[in-house]
């Protein structure tokens, strides 16, 4: 069984994930000097999230399709997605055992993981907070 019961559940939580990302100073001020456009892909349930911090000054998270032109596309299964903000999922492993798939320079996108660690604290908590709410 999947751990998020629906498309509005993982929308729920990888929203107020990034949410709390983009308040920390640290995290966010290293997002935007990336000035990246990442694209998450979710299957089972399906999504999209859209994180984009092109213009340098602020965080944009839009969930669903948008306009905004990704620099780097991840895709990968819902499950996979909590495994890695549980901190049970190496990304570089799962890119190369095919569990995550990517388009664009990726290795920017890899490169700014150090920088979200420690949203890896925060996840299990948005995470109970959330399924209790439903």
């Amino acid at each position: 069984m999947p751990i998020f019961a629906d498309t509005n559940e993982l929308y729920s939580v990888m929203h107020e994930l990034w949410n709390q990302i983009k308040a920390d100073p640290v995290m966010s001020q290293a997002l935007l000097k990336s000035q990246l456009i990442v694209r998450f892909h979710y299957k089972d349930p399906d999504g999209y999230i859209t994180i984009d911090g092109s213009d340098g000054s602020e965080i944009k998270i839009t969930l669903g399709d948008c306009d905004a032109k990704p620099m780097v596309e991840v895709s990968m299964k819902s499950d996979v997605a909590h495994a890695f903000w549980s901190g049970k999922e190496n990304p570089a492993v799962a890119l190369l055992t095919g569990k995550m798939s990517s388009k664009g320079p990726v290795n920017k996108a890899l490169a700014l993981l150090p920088v979200v660690r420690p949203a890896f604290h925060i996840y299990p908590g948005i995470v109970e907070k959330m399924k209790k709410s439903a």
